[in-house]
């Protein structure tokens, strides 16, 4: 560490305690000469620190109210602290111990939730929080990480070779999006398929995406697939409820004269938006595209179907019971 360094450390310590600090003093202090006492007030004036000139007292001292080790925090803002302290506690160690640590430096005490005010963020496991570290990591290194991964929709274990480019928490799970080399193009993975995690020591060249437009055209986490425009119709009885959230960043909203509600979106891809719609059953309709009101029809003929027969099949097992 410099003596410069060490003399600015030694200054700002004695204006905290509320010492008198004259050009005189820090001369005698320090053993430099006033031209580098000057120089190194200007220098902590410029880093941002509020140095004051006393006239009168021919001294320094902090602006009222600026110290070093206390910060006074307003109601809300202890309370916005301790919600985040909440919600980002279960992600690791390392990310508690951080928060513990500008918690000490505020000197705020240790910031606790209101009993009145209730969260319950489920914890990610010991593996989850590990991924985390080691892929936020290989993102700052841009290294390429190797991971044993078992597809959602196909539950068959592969390894893939991925170039990490963001991370991205979307209803309750982490993704990870990236470059994979085994498909040469852009997936995203959840975190919680990934049965293990390489991080290699390959370097790799970024590819030039921005994350926010990319989840701008998003539905949940589903980033993959032909762009297209969704036409939603919502009965009245629902159109509250539907819009109690903006579900997409580009969503468009019309009242019909008939009191429906009428919703629009640009998604990449069917898959996350489709389990969406189901939830509305029985009061949406699907306007467009035509793909997905084929796919939609032939998903509820099925149901249907489904639930007639093991319906036909329960009356015929009373009707057995009924006459043992």
């Amino acid at each position: 560490m410099s003596y410069k360094f060490d003399s600015l450390i030694i200054i700002l310590n004695k204006l905290d305690s509320g010492e008198t600090v004259t050009v005189n003093s820090l001369i005698n202090e320090l053993e430099v000469s006033q031209r580098t006492v000057h120089r190194y007030i200007r220098t902590l004036r410029v880093a941002g620190f509020p140095i004051n000139y006393i006239r009168a007292q021919d001294s320094y001292s902090f602006e009222d109210g600026y110290s070093l080790r206390r910060t006074n925090l307003a109601t809300d803002e202890i309370l916005a602290f301790a919600l985040a302290k909440k919600m980002l506690h279960n992600l690791g160690t390392g990310i508690g111990q951080s928060l513990t640590s500008i918690e000490s430096k505020l000197c705020v005490g240790e910031t606790q939730l209101p009993r009145h005010i209730i969260l319950k963020p489920e914890p990610p496991s010991f593996e989850m929080r590990s991924y985390l570290t080691d892929i936020h990591n290989a993102i700052m290194n841009f290294q390429k990480i190797k991971v044993t991964y078992d597809a959602l929709h196909s539950n068959k274990e592969s390894s893939r070779t991925i170039m990490p480019h963001y991370l991205f928490f979307s209803d309750d799970f982490w993704y990870l999006r990236g470059y994979c080399e085994d498909a040469e193009a852009f997936r995203t993975f959840a975190l919680d398929r990934m049965k293990s995690l390489e991080v290699l020591n390959e370097n790799f060249i970024p590819k030039n995406i921005t994350p926010e437009e990319e989840l701008s055209s998003s539905f949940g986490a589903w980033l993959d697939g032909k762009t297209q425009e969704i036409v939603l119709i919502f009965d009245e009885e629902v159109k509250s409820q539907v819009l109690r959230r903006k579900w997409q960043q580009n969503q468009q909203e019309k009242e019909l004269k008939d009191g429906r509600l009428e919703i629009k979106f640009i998604v990449k891809g069917l898959g996350e938006i489709k389990k969406w719609i189901y939830q509305w059953i029985p009061h949406v309709e699907v306007k467009k595209p035509l793909a997905l009101r084929r796919s939609f029809y032939s998903d509820l003929k099925m149901t249907l179907e489904r639930n007639v027969t093991s319906d036909n099949q329960n009356k015929k097992q009373l009707i057995t019971l009924t006459r043992i």
